[in-house]
């Protein structure tokens, strides 16, 4: 008993100091009946860990960053979402405008404040452009004034303020268009720098406000800035260049682009031979929008190229249905190769119909009398084997007489028969030379067969 007791007493201070022990962490209250259970010595440290685990504060705070820093890409039609997704404001006059604006830029231009603050101060420009600022004239000298703060909150660290830009360009430049020609060639540059960026969030936000301003701000400084990156040392800068530069060459007016129009030629010419094949695949595409263009420079271009990138853009813009796009003598020899690939029976459907339908009956009638040697090959087809059958069917009518020479023939058509034909044919003359009268008509239809 006295045993028992003691053991009993021993086991009361061991959960007692284990209890107090938890309670400093505050996860598990004191409970009187944990005092009949016997933890087990050597893991009685374990439940304290597993339970402090959850409590600690790192954990949600890690997931809530990988969820910002690593968010999916975003498109178009998210920035159109969020163009309208923001407070609403009145303007009731001018001084009004210029002290919002003024306030704006100062939260802008200094990154010392908190990111929160600088991603709102972008929506109240967005917020602005609902309610009308661009009605009031004051406005346009202020957006000069806030080209500094855009392409500062655009290299933001911040991924949400670097977001919020771009959809505050986007928006700027889908209500100004030309108007706003200067704030769009101030920050184009920098929204290129986003396109290799790591996160996505920053690069698709990136590409899509330079969709955004290649579609509403039609401005030719812009030209030399997409070019200039098409020759990039990054290969996702040159592969979206040359994306940008195609949707360029289809929104965009003749007039706007014939200052640009050598810079644009040598820009595409180097993308065809681009070290990488995406890229190469892009800079093909910006080739019809160039032909729609300048026609004479498209076909400059296609000319000075060497015979394997020809074929390789000639292959590209007969799988998207673009032969109109190829060079004038390029179509004539895609068409001529395509003529000499058809069947032999379309290659006959043009020619005389009597010539036609006589060589069918004489073919059908004395096929079978015809040794295989004798046959010819589709391959021996010559390109005038119409006109020569008609003057060899000619030949045979004027051998009835008895007199047929050499030179009754016609030697150029023989050029393309084989060998085999040819001692056919010197067999098949010569027994018509020496045969009757009644055999001669069979041997006159075996040699029309034979042609």
């Amino acid at each position: 008993m006295l045993i028992q007791r003691s053991f009993i007493l021993y086991s009361l201070l061991q959960n007692k100091s284990f209890d107090d022990e938890e309670s400093v962490d505050g996860n598990r209250p004191s409970s009187a009946a944990s005092a009949f259970k016997v933890p087990a010595p050597k893991t009685s440290g374990n439940p304290v860990n597993s339970a402090r685990k959850p409590a600690s504060a790192g954990g949600p705070k890690v997931g809530g960053a990988s969820k910002e820093g690593g968010a999916g890409a975003v498109d178009e039609e998210d920035f159109i979402k969020a163009f309208t997704d923001v407070p609403s404001v009145q303007i009731y006059s001018s001084r009004e405008l210029e002290e919002t604006l003024n306030k704006i830029r100062e939260i802008l231009s200094d990154d010392k404040h908190d990111w929160d603050q600088r991603a709102n101060a972008l929506k109240k420009i967005r917020s602005l452009l609902v309610a009308g600022a661009a009605q009031y004239d004051c406005f346009f000298q202020h957006l000069r004034l806030l080209d500094g703060a855009l392409k500062l909150s655009a290299k933001d660290l911040r991924s949400q303020v670097v977001r919020e830009a771009c959809i505050t360009v986007a928006h700027l430049s889908t209500v100004l268009g030309n108007k706003f020609d200067h704030g769009a060639e101030a920050i184009v540059p920098t929204l290129f720098n986003l396109v290799p960026n790591s996160a996505k969030v920053m690069a698709t936000s990136g590409c899509a406000a330079i969709r955004f301003i290649i579609r509403h701000t039609h401005v030719p400084r812009l030209i030399p800035l997409i070019t200039s990156n098409c020759t990039s040392k990054s290969v996702p800068v040159r592969r979206r260049s040359f994306e940008f530069l195609d949707l360029l060459l289809q929104e965009w007016q003749t007039h706007s682009l014939e200052r640009h129009a050598a810079v644009l030629v040598e820009t595409i010419k180097k993308g065809i031979h681009d070290a990488d094949a995406e890229a190469r695949v892009e800079a093909r595409k910006t080739y019809m929008g160039l032909r729609n263009h300048f026609p004479g420079e498209a076909e400059t271009l296609y000319n000075s190229l060497e015979p394997s990138y020809q074929k390789s853009l000639q292959t590209y813009l007969k799988s998207s249905g673009s032969v109109a796009s190829l060079p004038q003598s390029d179509r004539s020899s895609s068409s001529s190769q395509e003529s000499l690939n058809r069947p032999f029976s379309s290659k006959w459907s043009t020619a005389n119909p009597s010539t036609v339908a006589g060589r069918v009956s004489a073919g059908s009638s004395k096929a079978s009398c015809l040794p295989g040697s004798l046959q010819r090959s589709r391959s021996d087809i010559d390109v005038n084997a119409a006109a020569g059958a008609k003057a060899h069917h000619a030949a045979g009518q004027s051998a009835r007489s008895g007199r047929l020479g050499a030179g009754a023939l016609n030697p150029g058509s023989y050029a393309s028969l084989g060998k085999a034909a040819l001692r056919g044919v010197a067999s098949v003359v010569f027994s018509l030379v020496s045969a009757k009268s009644g055999d001669r008509d069979i041997l006159i239809l075996r040699i029309v067969c034979i042609f």
